[in-house]
């Protein structure tokens, strides 16, 4: 058994983590109990392997692309322990639940949007890094020049600068009509 998942989750920590994330004692236990669940070698984190094991994220298109964000992005060394995997998930969490935090903003939630087409981070969407996401939603049911064809035109119909790529500005401003907190949340049972 590996020491750091073994130790159950101390009330100062319980409370620090309600305190940041807004989520309740009750929810951090449940989301305790899944890491702890997803950890089948008990070592304290999750690696990309383990995260793939989750049912909808294996069969997500865009599955592997998430996990990549999660482990690279939010994690350390490819990997994520409990307290990056809530603050995640606590991105997720309803901007109009009983408290918003910093990470469950409609920014924050459209920074991880971007952030899984952005994977040079340079803080731009470039025409190659929207072709592979655009690749993995369709699949091979578009030829490849007519998601060549796609990319092009969402990049012109966005990019304000005219630097060929799609800024953070660029893509909340196209964005500014969807609901993300909607479309981004999920609901994490009590």
């Amino acid at each position: 058994m590996g020491s750091n998942a073994s130790i159950m989750l101390q009330q100062e920590d319980l409370q620090n983590i309600c305190q940041q994330t807004g989520f309740t004692t009750k929810e951090v236990q449940r989301l305790y109990s899944r890491f702890k669940t997803l950890d089948k070698r008990d070592c304290g984190f999750l690696t990309r392997e383990d995260l793939l094991c989750i049912p909808e994220v294996n069969i997500n298109p865009l599955g592997e692309r998430l996990i990549d964000v999660i482990v690279e992005d939010y994690g350390e060394n490819n990997k994520i322990n409990f307290k990056q995997f809530i603050f995640l998930l606590a991105t997720f969490r309803r901007e109009k639940a009983k408290s918003t935090t910093e990470f469950n903003t409609r920014e924050s939630k459209l920074k991880f949007l971007f952030d899984m087409y952005d994977r040079n981070h340079d803080m731009k969407i470039d025409r190659n890094e929207l072709l592979e996401v655009l690749k993995m939603m369709v699949g091979g049911n578009i030829h490849d020049d007519q998601i060549a064809t796609i990319a092009d035109h969402t990049i012109g119909e966005l990019d304000n600068d005219g630097d060929k790529s799609i800024t953070f500005e660029e893509f909340c401003e196209t964005l500014a009509r969807i609901d993300a907190d909607d479309k981004m949340s999920m609901k994490f049972l009590s």
